[in-house]
């Protein structure tokens, strides 16, 4: 009997533990249903319109995974006014940690632009998710999001600036001293015909091929409050860019500096930019239109007596009164 018992014994607490969290999971997914439901509900009572074919939980034992078919979703006027229609839309998380989602959108999406009727693009992507991370008390403490081989298609309407997006990832952070950290990188990105210029696009070509940029943001509750610049700005609020790239054409750059906002809520600030080749930029920025010629040799005599490393010539890039300046050189401004 003793040795029958031993047998016995280990497989009934296996078969005990199961049972609890079998108890636990679905008593969970019902929670989750709930929470879901009243999300919807209070995205309505906003003025959205959210319609789905079904909503589910599912993903028993590993995950809890929300799965919304073919929903379609109509924003107020008051948050821009969009309709967008996809496969499906899923949310997913481990049994352990319920406080990390990670939500992938299923394509192809549809998007219309309530603003002008009769609009509708087709958006396709081998990958499109965000990740959301929700602190103690229930509010968003990072975000990320990765997108990969996304196309636009417009099938009605006026086209897109942007025609195809090779990757793009992005993470932020509010941090307990009430600053923003952001991590953001875009690669091949190409615009659709005609955005740029004729000039543009020969000077520089129609593909961006890598941008990217870590930044803080200091009071940024200041700011997400009610996306009031000058507030923030009087409450000491400033954009700082510890590290920022670009490469596009004959433009390779990489960059520090800092940013706010002027009386008039207008961009106030410099970057210190590391250029690698600043004669070919100079001719590609005037091949392009975007300063005068008399204004190139400015640049390039600037260019000579600027400090040299190993990354290139450093030049300002400088935002003052509404003017936007390459070292000596104008650019225009931000009225234009």
């Amino acid at each position: 009997m003793n040795g029958r018992m031993r047998f016995i014994l280990p497989f009934g607490a296996i078969l005990f533990v199961l049972v609890l969290y079998s108890a636990y999971w679905f008593y969970a997914s019902t929670q989750i249903r709930s929470a879901v439901e009243d999300w919807v509900a209070d995205q309505e009572a906003a003025g959205y319109v959210i319609e789905r074919e079904a909503l589910t939980v599912s993903g028993f034992p590993y995950r809890f995974q929300i799965t919304f078919r073919e929903p379609r979703i109509t924003a107020p006027r008051s948050d821009g006014g969009w309709h967008a229609e996809l496969s499906s839309l899923q949310a997913h998380a481990v049994p352990y940690d319920l406080s990390h989602w990670i939500v992938r959108f299923g394509g192809p999406a549809f998007l219309a632009d309530l603003n002008a009727p009769g609009s509708r693009l087709e958006l396709q992507a081998s990958d499109a998710r965000v990740s959301l991370v929700y602190d103690e008390n229930g509010a968003t403490s990072r975000v990320g999001a990765e997108l990969a081989n996304l196309t636009v298609l417009t099938r009605a309407g006026d086209p897109p600036d942007i025609r195809s997006i090779g990757a793009l990832y992005l993470n932020g952070v509010v941090s307990t001293d009430n600053t923003l950290r952001v991590r953001g990188l875009v690669e091949n990105v190409v615009a659709a015909p005609g955005v740029l210029g004729h000039d543009v696009e020969r000077a520089f070509g129609d593909t961006l091929a890598m941008a990217r940029v870590e930044f803080t943001v200091t009071e940024w509750s200041a700011l997400a409050r009610n996306a009031d610049s000058l507030a923030w700005s009087q409450a000491g609020g400033r954009l700082d860019i510890t590290d920022a790239g670009l490469q596009w054409g004959p433009a390779d750059l990489t960059a520090v500096g800092e940013f706010t906002v002027d009386r008039m809520a207008r961009p106030d600030g410099r970057l210190s930019l590391r250029v690698t080749d600043p004669d070919t930029l100079a001719e590609a920025l005037v091949e392009a239109g975007l300063i005068p010629e008399q204004n190139s040799e400015a640049l390039r005599v600037a260019a000579m007596m600027a400090p040299r490393g190993p990354e290139g010539v450093s030049l300002p890039f400088r935002i003052r009164d509404g003017g936007v300046y390459l070292g000596p050189a104008r650019l225009g401004g931000l009225e234009n």
